[in-house]
């Protein structure tokens, strides 16, 4: 039976079992922390719904995105390969639901299981393509680029058009001041590509969002649809 984590449906059905035995299903409200940064978590989650963020906050306080996570993979994969624990924190940006497990547990099976481990690795080298593109975007491409880029990529793990989220919330995720956002959004929606009110953003025109959105979109969205094939 499907569970809609695309990382586990990819698995065999016997070792698929062996995994789903050790998880427990999760509510997830919006905001809810799944790990802090520099700890070792104790539990991953793969996500059946919803939108997690992963991001980096500096010591003086400013803090940026440099990832998300869907139905795509789990969270906490990254503390399979190794004891050095995140320099991230993530956290739900849209409520949904998880599978949790123990990170011992997948651990165990992670070190045991080639098919497991394949997949995976898989998963974490999407996470690694992503995070490097994300590095340079926000470098490199102005704002509107950035926050088209972004509103399109959390498109595609939410799977749909509408999401909450508040200015303030875009500002955080992008690294830059929530006035940059309002101005950019306030263009995006005068030119018909999105709608935000009381706090939904709303994808209008899918194809001109993604002409306003830099080649990084399309450098993540690649790496997001090679999965698992």
């Amino acid at each position: 039976m499907p569970t809609g984590n695309l990382l586990l449906d990819a698995l065999s059905s016997e070792l698929r079992l062996t995994i789903l035995s050790f998880c427990r299903p999760v509510d997830l409200p919006l905001r809810t922390l799944l790990h802090e940064q520099g700890e070792m978590p104790a539990h991953v989650y793969f996500l059946s719904s919803g939108i997690a963020s992963i991001v980096v906050t500096m010591a003086e306080g400013g803090s940026a995105e440099v990832g998300l996570i869907g139905r795509e993979g789990l969270i906490g994969a990254m503390q399979l390969l190794g004891p050095t624990p995140t320099p991230a924190q993530a956290f739900i940006q849209m409520e949904g639901t998880a599978l949790r497990m123990r990170l011992e547990d997948l651990r165990a099976m992670f070190l045991t299981s080639g098919e497991l481990r394949t997949r995976i690795l898989e998963f974490v080298q999407q996470q690694n393509v992503t995070l490097e593109q994300i590095a340079a975007c926000n470098k490199l491409h102005e704002a509107e680029q950035r926050l088209a880029r972004w509103l399109l990529m959390s498109r595609d793990r939410a799977d749909q058009d509408t999401m909450t989220m508040t200015q303030e919330f875009m500002a955080d995720m992008l690294g830059t001041r929530r006035t940059t956002v309002t101005l950019v959004a306030s263009s995006l929606q005068d030119r018909g590509l999105i709608s935000y009110r009381r706090g939904k953003v709303t994808i209008v025109s899918r194809e001109n969002l993604e002409k306003a959105a830099c080649d990084c979109y399309h450098v993540c969205n690649d790496a997001l649809r090679s999965l698992y094939r």
